[in-house]
């Protein structure tokens, strides 16, 4: 799809039609550039578009803050692409790759889902999956609490002619949208950050979050959920946490993990839970989910080349095809010896999960 310039003006969504008060869950009304509650008389500002349910939230992404706004400058004047792509920032371009990589939603052909279909992506970053479920589906909102890349969305979906992919600031702790809206609800990369920060149990809070999260989803859709797996080969080996930066807190007991981070300078403790695959199935089916297919998502979920049903033999197929060849190690016989009793599969590095509800 070609890109419009910076000026192409984009027909505001009806934003009163599409939310609901996250305290009553009744209908919204928009009056004067605000989303207003009749019952509680609660208001929320409309502004550039997009309506603000939250008012402040810290930075987080894939490149510092600084480097951020400097894009989004750019992007202001001109191509969000070029902003990208013709930065000689080294960081930016780095995370160039994954915000302009719409591969990143390949799973989203599981979903049995005509094109009229209404999906929400939670915690939609920079909008590289809303972008490409919205090439798809003709009703999309992207909600992300940072505000950065609540304004880097909402130029590159201006210029890239989708007024159907809508931007909404808020978190996943306040959903402002009617029970059973969604056909599709999808959180990539998330889960395990929605504890940080925030006190209680982190695995209470996961509950609660996907609890909030099968509210929405219409009885019969999805429910896509991109994360790591918790006994990821590379943990065992001693590789850090992508999320804390620590080795082994993921393999390790939660509370030894937990005095473990506070030992090596996290006070917080240890937060972004991760699990294996049938603890996902578990913490899914415990909120309601039904109908769990899991997937290897190869090399990792946020650049899926091959989903890979977990319950299938097509995992042995991929190791052979693809992996086979090559000098006899230790290492390669070893993990060999592990495919072969059925164990290398549940040790990759991440997985893609569609549940019903």
């Amino acid at each position: 799809m070609t890109s419009r310039n910076a000026e192409t003006p984009v027909m505001a969504p009806d934003w009163a039609d599409a939310c609901a008060c996250p305290s009553c869950g009744v209908p919204l009304d928009s009056v004067d550039g605000k989303l207003h509650c009749a019952k509680c008389r609660g208001s929320w500002p409309v502004i550039d578009g997009v309506p603000h349910f939250v008012e402040s939230f810290p930075y987080w992404g894939e490149m510092p803050a600084e480097q951020m706004q400097g894009v989004n400058r750019r992007a202001a004047t001109g191509s969000w692409r070029a902003a990208l792509l013709e930065s000689e920032d080294p960081q930016v371009r780095k995370a160039a790759g994954m915000i302009l990589n719409l591969d990143r939603a390949n799973w989203h052909w599981l979903a049995d889902l005509p094109p009229d279909s209404r999906v929400l992506d939670l915690g939609a970053g920079t909008g590289t999956n809303s972008h490409a479920l919205g090439m798809r589906f003709g009703d999309v909102t992207a909600v992300e609490p940072v505000m950065e890349r609540v304004d880097f969305m909402r130029r590159r979906f201006a210029q890239e002619g989708l007024p159907h992919v809508k931007v909404l600031r808020s978190s996943l702790w306040i959903l402002p949208f009617l029970k059973n809206s969604f056909d599709l609800v999808a959180m990539n990369g998330v889960l395990e950050w929605v504890a940080t920060g925030v006190p209680g149990d982190p695995a209470e809070l996961q509950k609660r979050a996907l609890e909030n999260v099968f509210k929405l989803v219409r009885p019969d859709g999805y429910f896509y959920l991109g994360i790591e797996n918790r006994y990821s080969l590379g943990y065992f080996a001693g590789y850090p946490d992508p999320h804390c930066g620590l080795p082994w807190v993921p393999i390790l007991p939660r509370a030894l993990a937990n005095w473990y981070a506070r030992r090596k300078g996290q006070p917080e403790g240890y937060r972004q839970y991760l699990y294996s695959s049938g603890g996902y199935r578990k913490l899914l089916e415990s909120v309601g989910f039904n109908r769990i297919e899991i997937y290897l998502a190869l090399p990792t979920y946020n650049d899926p080349r091959f989903l890979i049903p977990l319950e299938d033999n097509i995992f042995d197929y991929y190791r052979e095809t693809f992996n086979g060849g090559g000098k006899q190690s230790r290492k390669r016989i070893a993990l060999d010896l592990a495919r072969r009793m059925g164990l290398l599969k549940h040790c990759e590095y991440s997985f893609a999960i569609l549940a019903r509800k």
